[in-house]
Formats: C-alpha cells, structure tokens, sequence
C-alpha cells in the first residue's frame, strides 16, 4: 500500500499552477544536457505534477453516503 503524503498547504492559485505548467513544461531530456541538469528539470516537474494534484484535491468536493440510523 503506498504511503500517504500529507498535503496540507495554503489554497493554490490556478493562475500560479498554470504559470508554473509553462515556466516547468514536460519535455523530453536534451543529450546536451548534464545529468545533473536533467535530474533539477525532472524535479522541477515533479513539483508542478505535485502541486496540480493538491489543487485538484483542494477544489474536489468529496460526497459521503449519508448512514441512516
């Protein structure tokens, strides 16, 4: 089972996910860069996949079955 990752942070601007999309595209790895370089870029992106998926989370209503007693 995968662990869980606490994601408690500030509500996230859709404007600020979208400009980091951009500044952090996902793009393919160029030879001419160092390994080091690729490493920082796919870091890079794992933050903005990250923060997409918390402001999924954060403008997601969850429905709980209502228990009748």
């Amino acid at each position: 089972m995968p662990q869980t990752i606490e994601r408690k942070l500030p509500d996230l601007s859709k404007d600020l996910i979208d400009a980091l999309d951009v500044r952090f595209p996902v793009r393919m790895a160029d030879p001419k860069d160092s390994e080091r370089e690729i490493w920082i870029k796919v870091g890079q992106r794992k933050v903005v996949e990250f923060l997409k998926d918390v402001y999924d989370e954060q403008h997601t209503t969850i429905l709980s079955p209502s228990t009748k007693a």
